[in-house]
């Protein structure tokens, strides 16, 4: 499984909330609302959410590699549920019925 793409997406939301949150405080916190106030909210919501972009990515990439060493040295599979099984290979069972499903729906139509 690629982990890649679930640690961006992961990693991009905290990134976009840290952003937001960082400008509305510092906003909300300063006493006279200006276009100088708005321009240094800005530069600081950039360089803070920046800071936290790579440290969320390094924590949260550890973390879906611990999950999916976990899984695996379990033997878990996708049927068992939890964070499982978003990063676990589905195994050959449930690939067939998925291509049986994409057979079906091409069959019937949308």
């Amino acid at each position: 499984m690629e982990l890649r793409p679930i640690t961006n997406v992961v990693t991009k939301t905290i990134v976009i909330v840290v952003f937001w949150v960082v400008l509305l405080i510092d906003l909300i916190l300063s006493p006279i609302i200006s276009f100088r106030e708005i321009a240094f909210a800005l530069i600081k919501a950039v360089i803070i959410s920046g800071v936290f972009w790579l440290l969320f990515a390094m924590l949260v990439d550890t973390f879906l590699k611990t999950i999916l060493l976990d899984a695996k040295e379990k033997k878990a599979d996708r049927i068992d549920g939890g964070l499982s099984y978003h990063v676990t290979e589905p195994n050959a069972e449930e690939v067939a019925w998925l291509k049986a499903q994409e057979k079906e729906e091409k069959k019937n139509g949308p």
